[in-house]
């Protein structure tokens, strides 16, 4: 097994780097909490009695505290959107933050496991244990209880059962093809880790090994959630006016909304929420809108439950078009809408590369029309001066045609005013035409595409990525390339994929983000 070379250390760490220390950084710390403790007791006279069993539960008890310390942070998002504006953007892999949000839930869910099964065994040995031994050894009285009153009928017995339960509550309820179709359902039972955290506070104040001091690893982490709650309750409290909401034919809500001093940068996201659907339903969506202008703006496609009750809301009569228009009232008298954020997104960082690689899949597209407009904005603004952006290669690819049409004019636009000509336009239809569309193909107007109105022909079928990022790492040598994707999960693992593999074979070096919410 050979040593990787400098460059090759350099290549690996464009894409996997900021992961790869996080992760091992946070291995590390689980390791040496848990060695430790384990350590400790075994020096203990615990151990005499109930041998590596009592190593074992504290060392798992010690995860759950470093743990549980650490679950909320993932989830702070004012905090996140906050720390991408420092050097740490450069060695944290803040878009991951859910990822290590789900990470820190399993290690506590099987240090829990690890825990339990080891205090299982403990009250076995206990319940054998001689009195005068017992007395002699850990200097306190002889319980005499059997090991079902050791788990059921003392604190941290009882206690610990129901943080159990609550965790079989909070972790079901997470999994997607539930959280999914019964969000509100999810958001009660996740905020369940207001008992979970409670019960563990108590849990061990009869502990005869140790003193309890889980509240002091959980207050820091818990009063930074308060007051990031604080801040987004005081935000959503703002009065909101929806300017306007239009319906394109593609399933598509674009609502314009206007509230006091909300500033985003192009490619963040906020956090929606209709009180007349439900009150504590909050959804997250990309801004669509330039900063430049004087509304903000998300499409929503209508693919679910609360996406459904807004479109039904909002267009009871099934217009297209406007549909609504300057509405502050729902008609049950509640707000019509709540906005929360902006927050920090993966696409943020589009402007830290001259060379870019945009992919949208169908509404996947919505971070980059912000970008885009505001793109265009700047330009406009500084016609003469350094782009923000030299080169911009965006495929969008859609599943049918009228997918392309709520996104479309703007692209026209920019497509007319291609000043320097820094942007590139590669459409892809991967759905089938009907007949009426390949005869309006066949016969159309030829200086503009007809399933587009661009300039660009649209191309059939799914993009070659092999051969688009072959292109690319010649075409940009010895170059950063920052490849930004929105969209489904299959085409995220081939565009990684093919990030990685490229910037690996040639001196190109292709970034690759992802949005995530």
């Amino acid at each position: 097994m050979r040593t990787p070379t400098k460059e090759e250390i350099q290549k690996y760490w464009v894409n996997e780097g900021n992961k790869f220390l996080l992760v091992t950084l946070y291995t590390l710390g689980n390791v040496a909490a848990f060695v430790y403790t384990f350590v400790h007791y075994y020096h203990q006279p615990a151990f005499k009695i109930a041998g590596y069993g009592v190593c074992f539960a504290r060392g798992c008890a010690q995860l759950l505290k470093l743990n549980c310390a650490l679950i909320l942070v993932p989830v702070l998002r004012n905090l996140l959107s906050w720390l991408r504006g420092t050097f740490l953007n450069n060695y944290v892999p803040f878009d991951k933050n859910i990822v290590f949000h789900k990470l820190i839930a399993w290690v506590i869910c099987f240090a829990t496991f690890g825990h339990v099964m080891a205090h299982f065994n403990n009250f076995r040995i206990y319940e054998n244990t001689l009195k005068q031994t017992y007395e002699e050894t850990l200097k306190v009285p002889y319980p005499g209880l059997t090991p079902i009153q050791y788990a059921f009928t003392t604190l941290a017995g009882w206690t610990g059962h129901v943080v159990c339960v609550v965790m079989v509550l909070m972790y079901t309820s997470a999994v997607e093809s539930i959280r999914r179709p019964m969000f509100e359902g999810f958001w009660y039972t996740h905020h369940l880790f207001v008992v979970f955290f409670g019960l563990l506070v108590v849990h061990g104040l009869h502990s005869v090994l140790e003193p309890t001091s889980f509240w002091k690893w959980v207050i820091g982490p818990c009063g930074l959630y308060i007051f990031e709650r604080l801040i987004r309750l005081l935000r959503s409290k703002k009065t909101t006016m929806l300017v306007q909401a239009r319906i394109h034919p593609s399933r598509v809500i674009e609502i314009r909304m206007k509230t006091e001093r909300f500033k985003y940068k192009p490619g963040q996201y906020l956090f929606l929420n209709c009180p007349t659907i439900a009150q504590n339903e909050w959804h997250p969506f990309t801004i669509t809108s330039a900063p430049e202008e004087d509304f903000v703006s998300c499409h929503i496609n209508v693919v679910g439950n609360w996406t459904g009750k807004l479109s039904t809301l909002l267009n009871p009569d099934k217009k297209i078009g406007i549909v609504q228009e300057n509405v502050l009232k729902s008609p049950d008298g509640k707000p019509i809408l709540r906005i929360d954020g902006p927050f920090g997104a993966a696409s943020e960082e589009v402007f830290k590369f001259k060379q870019v690689i945009l992919v949208g899949a169908g509404i996947g597209v919505t971070p980059f029309a912000s970008i885009l407009k505001h793109i265009k904005y700047q330009m406009a603004r500084t016609y003469n001066t350094t782009p923000l952006i030299d080169k911009v290669h965006f495929y969008w690819i859609c599943r049918d045609r009228n997918s392309f049409e709520w996104f479309s004019g703007l692209i026209g636009e920019l497509e007319m005013e291609n000043h320097n000509n820094f942007l590139e336009i590669h459409p892809y239809l991967t759905g089938a035409l009907s007949a009426q569309e390949i005869r309006d193909v066949m016969y159309g107007d030829e200086e503009k595409d007809l399933i587009t109105g661009f300039t660009t022909p649209t191309q059939f079928g799914r993009p070659k990525w092999d051969e688009i990022f072959a292109d690319h790492a010649l075409r940009y040598a010895d170059r950063d390339v920052g490849v930004f994707f929105c969209g489904p999960k299959l085409l995220s693992k081939s565009l990684y994929r093919a990030s990685t593999h490229y910037t690996k074979t040639t001196t190109c070096r292709f970034h690759y983000n992802k949005e995530n919410f």
